[in-house]
């Protein structure tokens, strides 16, 4: 060993090693006792420091004799030649840093310390398909590689960047799992239960429950996308990792949502899609996750009807904005208000002393309400119900009849109409009975 506990250049290279490079550089062979003697540590230090002590290592080379320094010049030389051409000692799973020094046809050589250069195929520079070296490395290049063996059939090192890369890779991976961070994935295939992902090189899981999958949408949908994703659990000993996206897209989501959100004026007419029907409203989807809500009282401007009538599920729709509410998040919409107010269009769609037909809604003692329109109802008075004398509404109509009515008169104002079915049969010459047109 030499000062402080380290070990020297004796330690390390063996006696039998040094005796052959000797031989090979054409310097004369030392017996191994004599090797051994004038190691490193049993060859005193020489100082020019002060006058003293020059003098008193001129009495120690006065008797020193000539083989000694000879021997000195030896160990001397031993020491530069095994500098240059000792081999770096590899150890085998170890990653060490390597200058890549040629590019050839079929790889590229690299240098780890030392005058031995080392080759790389092409295999093992990519795990992606190349053609050429030159598309991974360059000359002068600082890489990573992997010690698969230490001694190959040839007595050669087997070096690998691609090993290398992937045992970053997972290093990398280990870490964002720790540091709960996103990763980028690729979607490659749609399996039972879920997605195979592209994973910095490395095959991973995605199961179905945490794809985050929309309304409509299927698990062939994500195949070919890239996406930012969490790692739910990471195992390198058995190359095992499992994402999830659900968490990802849902911060994503909401911020798109609150986007639009802000986007959104009140007041405007925006297309959207019937995705819930209640008997107390519907829910319209009108884009970026958000489902705005439409009222009984704002599907129809006439009487009230189960929503069920008026729309069907999935059907497109035209809605008004009438209210957003940031915090919630919630959008109230209209369905009536897209179309113009009934009342202000009433005369030219119903004008006096014109035939319209009608269901009828109600029936009163005095008479039977009759709606023409959405929004439009007109009163067709006992007396007005048959060319004969009638002591009972029922006993000519019942609800849902279909009645052809003359309009006698409008009041725009108070929204009021009077019909008669008698004008109609006494026009038509008959007095039969039409409970049905």
């Amino acid at each position: 060993m030499g000062e402080n506990g380290k070990k020297g250049f004796y330690d390390e290279v063996n006696p039998e090693d040094v005796e052959s490079i000797l031989t090979k550089s054409g310097e004369e062979k030392l017996p191994r006792r004599k090797i051994e003697e004038t190691a490193p540590e049993n060859v005193e230090p020489s100082s020019s420091e002060t006058k003293e002590e020059e003098l008193q290592h001129e009495a120690v080379e006065e008797a020193v004799p000539p083989e000694a320094e000879k021997r000195e010049e030896k160990i001397d030389s031993m020491i530069t030649i095994s500098k240059d051409y000792v081999p770096t000692v590899f150890k085998r799973g170890d990653t060490i840093s390597a200058t890549v020094v040629k590019i050839e046809p079929t790889g590229a050589m690299v240098n780890a310390g030392g005058k031995v250069d080392y080759f790389i195929p092409m295999k093992g520079l990519s795990a992606e398909p190349i053609t050429s070296p030159g598309e991974v490395v360059k000359v002068g290049d600082k890489i990573n590689v992997y010690v698969i063996k230490t001694r190959d059939a040839k007595g050669g090192v087997i070096l690998s960047k691609k090993r290398a890369d992937y045992v970053g890779e997972w290093d990398e991976l280990s870490n964002a799992f720790a540091q709960n961070k996103n990763i980028k994935i690729k979607v490659v295939k749609a399996i039972k239960g879920g997605l195979l992902v592209n994973v910095a090189g490395i095959v991973g899981f995605l199961p179905q429950s945490h794809a985050g999958l929309k309304r409509g949408e299927s698990l062939e949908t994500f195949v070919g996308k890239e996406m930012e994703a969490k790692i739910l659990e990471i195992n390198p000993a058995i190359r095992r990792i499992i994402v999830s996206c659900k968490e990802v897209l849902r911060k994503e989501r909401e911020k798109e949502k609150k986007e639009a959100l802000v986007n959104l004026k009140k007041g405007e007419i925006i297309t959207g899609t019937v995705r819930t029907i209640k008997d107390f409203g519907i829910f319209v989807d009108i884009g970026h996750g958000i489902d705005g809500f439409v009222r009984l009282n704002e599907l129809t401007w006439g009487r009230r009807k189960p929503p069920k009538e008026v729309v069907r599920l999935g059907e497109e729709v035209e809605v008004k904005i009438l209210s957003i509410n940031l915090d919630a998040g919630k959008v109230a919409l209209s369905l009536r208000q897209t179309k113009p107010y009934p009342w202000d269009v009433v005369e030219e769609k119903f004008p006096e002393n014109s035939i319209a037909e009608g269901t009828v809604i109600r029936i009163h003692p005095f008479g039977a309400v009759v709606e023409l329109a959405e929004g439009i109802t007109g009163l067709v008075h006992i007396s007005q119900l048959d060319k004969t004398r009638v002591s009972k509404v029922e006993d000519i109509v019942k609800l849902g009849d279909r009645l052809k009515v003359k309009v006698l008169s409008i009041d725009k104002e108070k929204r009021k109409m009077r019909l008669s079915r008698k004008a109609v049969l006494e026009d038509d010459g008959n007095g039969e009975k039409e409970n049905t047109i």
